[in-house]
């Protein structure tokens, strides 16, 4: 999905992935982590990445699978700012909530940044009388 370079395309995924994620029961937990995540990828890509960026999502049965993909060469980096920071740690929220993360180059000057989050299977309710 390509979405407008705008500080509204974080809340456009989250909201595609929402919608995904509770179609494929996802749990609420990596659900909210995941919505998180995405968040700040694609914020990121609006800011420092220029163009549209583009947002791919693959939920598997083990894992979920989100790479955001924008205009900047690079590589970003990990900045461990003060936790009262306004900026600078999204990527440190990144490294330390995705089971992986990780940068790939994307073709000419175009880099994917990416994470996975395991997905722990939902529990059926036990249906045991009490």
């Amino acid at each position: 999905m390509t979405l407008d370079p705008a500080e509204l395309s974080a809340h456009t995924a989250r909201d595609v992935l929402r919608t995904l994620c509770t179609d494929a029961r996802v749990v609420a937990e990596t659900i909210e982590t995941a919505l998180l995540l995405v968040s700040e990828l694609v914020t990121n890509a609006v800011v420092h990445g220029g163009g549209r960026p583009a947002l791919d999502i693959d939920l598997r049965p083990d894992l979920m699978h989100v790479s955001v993909t924008d205009n900047a060469p690079g590589t970003p980096h990990v900045a461990h700012e003060p936790v009262t920071s306004e900026h600078g740690r999204g990527l440190f929220l990144v490294e330390t909530l995705a089971s992986r993360w990780g940068v790939e180059p994307s073709g000419g000057n175009n880099k994917t940044v990416w994470f996975e989050l395991d997905r722990v299977p939902r529990t059926p309710p036990d249906l045991r009388p009490v």
